[in-house]
């Protein structure tokens, strides 16, 4: 696997430099000094600047060279569901976490990282979000600096659609509702509370069935919040099962799913979403 990442540029591109070209996908001014201080750039195999102006079929190319530390490898399976030139979509295990804790080496991240060392791609290949280490279901990585800066843009401007499925406690009175309070830190444990002061979270509930006293719930959320799914549905009454921090539950796995995203892939732009049913 070559460690570069190609374009071949299109009417849409046509006529703007390079820095306009990275800076349309959100790559920070950083970044992009960086790609000319060490010759990164290549426009049909040929080094060139930043003031370039791009023509209808050239091939533009950046080499990938990490700035920061690499990923240390870890032996691990992972579970791949989609993979093209930029992005890796997996299914995360529960109690797995997504980026080291400074305790343990085993996270879904160490594992990416072993995976593309075998292949020869040795450039970081990043989470773009993260869920819970409970939480099981749908990871989005991203393969290069350009659909990272990409897609964290559209994750910070709430323009991705996530939905999970989760196993709660007790009867809804409703079949459906929106949960619209603020979500902030505690300050007296290690648990995120709703409280005026805190950062403005909606959650979205959909009861999908009810039998011997749980719910079965789809939910979307917008904000993404610490544990906004966990504390909204714990403030309605309605834990989620498993949860030993916002619930009683004690000995069982968490019943939150990650199902699917739905999101502007940083090629085409066009909208695409994918689906992992949940394990419960």
């Amino acid at each position: 696997m070559q460690n570069f990442v190609e374009f071949l540029i299109t009417d849409k591109y046509n006529g703007y430099t390079i820095r306009d070209f990275l800076l349309i996908f959100e790559v920070s001014k950083k970044n992009i000094y960086k790609q000319e201080m060490f010759n990164l750039i290549r426009v049909n195999n040929k080094i060139e600047k930043l003031t370039y102006r791009l023509k209808l079929n050239d091939k533009l190319s950046f080499k990938l060279a990490p700035f920061d530390e690499g990923i240390e490898p870890f032996v691990g399976d992972v579970e791949i569901v989609y993979e093209d030139d930029d992005i890796l979509i997996v299914n995360k295990p529960p109690r797995l976490l997504i980026h080291e804790d400074g305790n343990t080496k085993d996270t879904l991240t160490n594992r990416v990282s072993h995976y593309y060392h075998l292949k020869g791609y040795d450039y970081p290949v990043l989470p773009v979000h993260r869920i819970d280490y409970e939480t099981s279901g749908i990871v989005l990585f991203a393969k290069h600096f350009i659909s990272l800066a990409y897609l964290s843009g559209e994750f910070r401007d709430d323009k991705v659609k996530k939905t999970y499925i989760a196993i709660c406690h007790g009867y809804f009175a409703k079949p459906d509702g929106v949960i619209n309070l603020n979500i902030g830190k505690d300050r007296h444990s290690n648990k995120q509370i709703v409280i005026d002061s805190g950062k403005e979270a909606r959650t979205e509930y959909f009861v999908l069935d009810q039998k011997d006293n749980l719910s079965r719930v789809e939910i979307h959320i917008l904000e993404g919040r610490r544990h906004q799914i966990r504390v909204h549905l714990a403030y309605l009454g309605h834990p989620v099962v498993g949860d030993k921090l916002y619930g009683k539950d004690e000995g069982k796995r968490m019943l939150l799913h990650a199902k699917k995203l739905e999101f502007t892939h940083p090629r085409t732009l066009k909208t695409i979403s994918f689906e992992i049913s949940e394990p419960f």
